[in-house]
């Protein structure tokens, strides 16, 4: 029996109430240049299609990123890195995790990692969410995000290209998930509300091995920072086709 459709809108309709809450609730009277609580994975990573139910999604990738703030705050940003797993549980919805190390401008590391459950709508235009949570040293943070994904799907064309749009959301925490008996930093990364786009192509390299670039542009907007600031990212990686396990 078919589940009605209000429930497969469920989660999305959750994730458009937390996502502005994540980034609620940290004001300052002068601004906090720390850069902004850490998003969850931002790269989309491939079309709109989902992983076939039984059949299992491997990726691997780097890339850049730039955070470009207001004055009298600096301008962040660094290289990372991402690995990623999806399990097809029907022939329109898998499940699955990103992680993302980020070797940042300031001689850090950190890292970020998010479940995210994606739901195909039809063959060329599906929906997606994600909670997570990060750690990037001098400061952690909860997070979520929500995207939109169109793009093409032609097997016999070597090139095939998308776009998505995606809003997230963080929270600034001193301690990991949010939970002082965890310990942490002395101060909580200011919270931000991140919309991006972005646009890419995937390659065929065989029958079950893809090369994926993508670029996305998009806005941070934190209430400590004094006004809103700039995120460019650029990818590349290849995404793999485990198939079905016999």
């Amino acid at each position: 029996m078919k589940s009605p459709v209000y429930l497969s809108c469920l989660p999305g309709a959750i994730l458009l109430f937390v996502i502005p809450c994540l980034a609620s609730g940290q004001t300052s009277a002068s601004p906090n240049c720390k850069l902004v609580a850490s998003q969850p994975p931002l790269a989309t990573f491939g079309g709109p299609s989902t992983v076939t139910r039984g059949y299992t999604e491997l990726g691997l990738a780097v890339g850049g990123y730039g955070e470009l703030v207001p004055s009298p705050c600096d301008h962040g940003g660094g290289t990372d890195w991402l690995a990623r797993w999806r399990r097809g549980l029907s022939n329109r919805i898998d499940l699955g995790f990103d992680v993302v190390g980020d070797n940042q401008s300031d001689g850090t590391f950190g890292a970020t990692a998010k479940a995210a459950v994606r739901y195909q709508v039809n063959p060329g235009f599906r929906l997606e969410g994600g909670l997570g949570a990060a750690d990037e040293g001098d400061g952690r943070s909860v997070n979520a995000d929500l995207a939109a994904t169109i793009g093409t799907r032609n097997p016999d064309q070597t090139w095939n290209y998308y776009t998505s749009l995606r809003v997230a959301g963080s929270h600034g925490c001193t301690s990991l998930f949010c939970a002082g008996w965890l310990g942490g930093a002395n101060a909580a990364p200011p919270g931000a509300i991140l919309p991006l786009g972005v646009i890419g192509s995937s390659a065929r390299i065989s029958e079950n091995s893809s090369f994926i670039m993508e670029g996305g542009l998009g806005g941070i907007f934190s209430r400590e920072h004094p006004a809103a600031g700039v995120y460019v990212h650029l990818s590349f990686g290849v995404l793999f086709d485990v198939g079905k396990h016999r």
